[in-house]
């Protein structure tokens, strides 16, 4: 049932206080607006939106489409609330990612950030390709293995409730995946990060034909 997810029984001020205090937080908020600047999308996805990280930098002159995605519902009512000058584009969305559907060829840019390691990849690309329109872009972060744990302790024991659902993605299964959906890599950098971790940050384009 769905009220037996961890990831509902997560407050967001436990999420957001253990993001910051491993030196996340930051870092996925100038990821999204360092694409979101390069590719200035009309049409917008953001899967696993939380609370609403990184969603300052949407620009309502430049898009006029947002569909913001997550699982936890306080999470969703928190971005909505942050960001209510959003709400003439925003289509905020509570439900699980898996069974969501965003239309064909009708976004130019899905972003996703430490999400795959929750769920299955393969059908997710599948969809992802789907959804975008020719030349539409899939922006992806991923966690990199380090020397501490895949969920770091903090301060906020409710996290630990995930440890057992992550598993790490590695960058080239990635590759391959994404390939088979038919969405080719663009471009990709690993970012340092603190207690040994880092991001791997790569974007994808649907190929032509696909989708």
């Amino acid at each position: 049932m769905r009220g037996e997810h961890p990831w509902l029984a997560i407050p967001a001020a436990d999420y957001e206080g253990h993001m910051a205090e491993v030196g996340q937080l930051g870092p996925l908020r100038e990821i999204f607006a360092l694409v979101y600047g390069e590719l200035r999308p009309r049409r917008l996805a953001v899967l696993g939106c939380g609370p609403g990280n990184g969603l300052e930098a949407v620009d309502p002159a430049i898009t006029g489409r947002l569909v913001a995605v997550d699982l936890n519902p306080e999470y969703l009512a928190l971005a909505r609330q942050r960001h209510a000058r959003l709400a003439a584009i925003a289509d905020w969305r509570c439900g699980p990612i898996e069974g969501c559907d965003l239309g064909s060829g009708e976004l130019d840019l899905v972003h996703a950030a430490l999400l795959l390691e929750h769920l299955e990849p393969a059908p997710l690309l599948a969809r992802i390709a789907r959804w975008l329109a020719p030349g539409g872009v899939f922006s992806v972060v991923l966690q990199l293995p380090g020397a501490d744990a895949p969920v770091s302790p903090t301060g906020f024991s409710s996290l630990g409730a995930l440890e057992p659902l992550m598993r790490l993605f590695p960058p080239e299964r990635l590759e391959v995946d994404a390939g088979q959906a038919g969405l080719a890599l663009r471009s990709s950098r690993r970012l340092p990060l603190p207690r040994g971790k880092g991001f791997w940050v790569g974007t994808f384009g649907r190929l032509q034909g696909d989708g």
